[in-house]
C-alpha cells in the first residue's frame, strides 16, 4: 500500500501545460470581475448579479485547483520552495478581486434580495447572498479594503507561515532514543505504553520550544493585534461576534454550549482524578499521562489492519459512506506517516472539482490514530455529499464542519467497544473514547478561555513568552481544575496549535459544537437508522446553506437551549461512570 497521497489529479508539476493555462484562466476572469463589478446596476439587480455570481463560479473553481495543489504540497513538505513561490503568486492574483468583490459588497449592501426569489438561478444562492449581505454591513471604504487584504499578505499570513515553518521543522532529541525526530512524532509519544517514554517526551518537547519560543510569541502577538484592528475598524464589538458572524451562528447558542460544559467539568474532573488512581499517581494526573492507555488493549495497528477497521465501520453505517472509504484507500486519497518537514497533525482537503479529498495524517498506529482516520474521512464524507450543490455552495460555516467527522468517529468508538468481549481491552476502548471526548471539551474549553485572554489585551500591549504561557496555564487551571496534577502542566500548548495562528478567531469551540452536536445525531441515528440516513445526507448538503441553527431544526434538534447540550454531554458522563465500575471491578483504582 502507498503511504503518501497522490496529487496527479491536479497537476503533474507546475511546468504542466494544464497549470499555466489554469493561471491565464483566473487572470482572464479577475479581469471580467472587476469589469462586471464596475457595471453592477441597481436597475437590473438580477441580470448583474448572476452576470457577476456566474463569473465568481468559474474562477473558484479555477482558484480551488491550482491553490489545492500547493496547500497540499507544502502540507507535505514545508520546506517546498517551489509550492511556497506558487502561493504567493496565487495570493497576490487574488488581490486583484478585492476591488471587484467591495464593488459586489456594496451593491448588496444596497438591494432588496426579495427580488431573487423569481430567478431559479439566483434563489439557488439565496443563503450565501444574505450571509454576505449581513457582512457587507461592516465594509470599510474601496482603498481601505484593498489595503487591508494587501496587507494581509504579509501580516498574517506571513506570520502564520512562519510559525508553521518553525513548528514543522523542530528536530527533538528525547532521552532514550537514538535519533532526533520531528515534533509531530514526539507528541504522538504521549500514547506510549512506557509512562518514562511519556514522560521524558513531555519534558524534551517543551525543552525544544525554547529555540523557537519568542519568534513563535511574536506571531501569534502580531495575528491577534490585527484581528483586534480590524474588528475595531469595521464596528465589530469584538472578535468572538466576528467569528459567530463568519459561522452563521447566534451568540445565544455558544452561550447555552460554554454554560453547559461548564456545569459539566466536575465530571471530567472526576475522570481525571480516576485515571490518575490507575496510573498511581497522587495528585491529579500529570499532563504528559493525559493520553497514557488504559487496560490490556496496548497493542499497535498497522495501517492495514486501520483501514479494514474503518471500512467496517463505514459499511454498517451505509453504503454510500463505506465505498467512498474505500475509493480514499484505494486511489491514494491519504498521506499516512510523520516525517520531518511534514505539518503536524491531521486534516481533510476537498479536492471537489474531482470530487475527491485528501486527508493527512501521522499515523503511529495507536488506537487513537485508527479513530483519527475514522474522523478525517468523516470530513471527505461531507466533500462528497456537498459536491452535489452548486459551486458556490459548497462552503460550510466551522461550526458543522465536524458534523459528519465526529460521527464517523462515535461509529467507530461504539463498534469497537461492542466488539471488545475481554473487560480489560473494554477499558483501553472506553478510555481512549473519553480521552477523545475531554479533549474536545476540556481542552478546547481552555483554548477558548487563553485565546479570549489574549484577544482582550489591549493593542498596545505586546504579550510575552512569559505572558502567554501564564495565560495558558490560568486557562487550564480554570478548565481541568484539579483532575490535573499542578506541578505537570502545558504552557505552550498556544506554540503548538496552529488553530491559533489564523485571522479566524476561536477555532477552538466548533471543535467541542462538533462533538456534542455529533453525539446528539447519534442518539437519533439509534432511533431509526435508516430514516436517519436519508436525512443525514440531506442535512450534510444543508450546511452550506442555512444557518447552524437552521441545519439542526431540520433533524429536530433546539441548539440555542441548553438542555440539548446537557443531554449531549451526559452521554460522556455515563461513559466515565462504566469506565470507574470497570477499574473497581479489576482493582484498578
Amino acid at each position: 500500500m502507498e503511504y503518501t497521497w497522490d496529487l496527479s489529479i491536479f497537476y503533474n508539476d507546475y511546468t504542466d501545460l494544464k497549470y499555466q493555462n489554469d493561471i491565464a484562466k483566473i487572470e482572464e476572469r479577475i479581469e471580467q470581475l472587476n469589469q462586471t463589478g464596475r457595471t453592477l446596476s441597481k436597475e437590473q439587480v438580477c441580470e448583474s448579479l448572476t452576470a457577476f455570481l456566474k463569473i465568481q463560479e468559474e474562477l473558484n473553481l479555477l482558484i480551488e485547483e491550482v491553490y489545492g495543489y500547493s496547500s497540499l504540497r507544502i502540507s507535505a513538505d514545508v520546506n517546498d520552495v517551489a509550492a511556497a513561490k506558487e502561493i504567493g503568486k496565487i495570493q497576490v492574483l487574488l488581490q486583484k478581486t478585492v476591488p471587484a468583490n467591495v464593488l459586489f459588497d456594496k451593491f448588496l449592501k444596497e438591494i432588496d434580495l426579495s427580488v431573487i426569489d423569481w430567478d431559479p438561478f439566483l434563489k439557488s444562492y439565496r443563503f450565501l447572498l444574505k450571509e454576505e449581505q449581513k457582512r457587507a454591513q461592516h465594509l470599510l471604504s474601496d482603498p481601505e479594503e484593498v489595503l487591508i487584504s494587501k496587507l494581509s499578505m504579509v501580516a498574517s499570513d506571513s506570520w502564520s507561515e512562519l510559525q508553521s515553518k518553525l513548528t514543522s521543522n523542530l528536530s527533538v532529541k528525547v532521552k532514550g532514543f537514538p535519533e532526533r525526530m520531528p515534533l509531530s512524532a514526539v507528541r504522538n509519544l504521549a500514547y506510549d505504553a512506557s509512562s518514562q517514554v511519556r514522560k521524558n517526551a513531555y519534558r524534551a518537547e517543551l525543552k525544544s520550544y525554547e529555540s523557537i519560543q519568542d519568534a513563535v510569541a511574536m506571531a501569534l502577538n502580531n495575528i491577534k493585534r490585527e484581528v483586534n484592528i480590524i474588528c475595531e475598524l469595521r464596528g465589530y464589538p469584538d472578535a468572538l461576534e466576528m467569528t459567530l458572524q463568519q459561522s452563521a451562528m447566534s451568540r445565544k447558542t455558544l452561550n447555552a454550549m460554554i454554560e453547559a460544559i461548564k456545569e459539566e467539568l466536575p465530571h471530567f474532573r472526576k475522570y481525571y482524578q480516576i485515571k490518575a488512581k490507575a496510573l498511581k499517581h497522587r495528585n491529579g494526573l500529570p499532563f504528559y499521562d493525559l493520553f497514557a492507555p488504559l487496560g490490556s488493549l496496548t497493542k499497535t495497528f498497522t495501517f492495514e489492519q486501520a483501514k479494514e477497521m474503518v471500512l467496517d465501520v463505514y459499511r454498517s453505517f451505509s453504503e454510500e459512506l463505506y465505498q467512498m472509504g474505500k475509493t480514499a484507500f484505494e486511489n491514494r486519497w491519504i498521506d499516512v506517516l510523520p516525517r520531518e518537514g511534514k505539518v503536524g497533525g491531521a486534516f481533510c482537503a476537498g479536492a471537489l472539482n474531482h470530487h475527491q479529498s485528501r486527508v493527512l495524517t501521522n499515523f503511529n498506529g495507536s488506537l487513537g490514530d485508527v479513530q483519527t482516520l475514522a474522523h478525517e474521512l468523516g470530513h471527505a464524507y461531507h466533500n462528497h455529499i456537498i459536491y452535489q450543490n452548486e459551486p458556490l455552495n459548497r462552503n460550510f460555516p466551522m461550526p458543522l464542519a465536524e458534523t459528519a467527522s465526529i460521527l464517523c468517529q462515535t461509529l467507530m468508538s461504539k463498534k469497537i467497544a461492542r466488539d471488545m468481549t475481554d473487560p480489560l481491552e473494554k477499558i483501553t476502548v472506553l478510555e481512549q473514547s473519553l480521552q477523545e471526548d475531554t479533549q474536545c471539551i476540556v481542552d478546547i474549553l481552555s483554548r477558548f478561555l487563553f485565546e479570549n485572554k489574549v484577544l482582550n489585551t489591549p493593542v498596545s500591549i505586546p504579550l510575552s513568552t512569559r505572558d502567554l504561557c501564564q495565560m495558558m496555564v490560568e486557562a487550564q487551571k480554570e478548565s481541568y481544575g484539579d483532575g490535573l496534577d499542578m506541578k505537570y502542566l502545558h504552557p505552550y500548548m498556544w506554540l503548538c496549535k496552529s488553530h491559533y495562528y489564523s485571522t479566524f478567531s476561536f477555532y477552538n469551540w466548533p471543535y467541542a459544537f462538533g462533538l456534542l452536536y455529533g453525539k446528539g445525531l447519534y442518539r437519533n441515528y439509534q432511533k431509526n437508522p435508516k430514516q436517519f440516513v436519508e436525512n443525514y445526507d440531506r442535512m450534510l448538503r444543508n450546511t452550506a446553506l442555512m444557518s447552524v441553527e437552521e441545519v439542526a431544526e431540520t433533524m429536530g434538534i433546539h441548539i440555542e437551549e441548553k438542555s440539548f447540550w446537557k443531554e449531549s454531554l451526559k452521554t460522556i458522563e455515563e461513559d466515565i461512570d462504566a469506565l470507574e465500575v470497570l477499574l473497581a471491578e479489576h482493582q484498578m483504582i
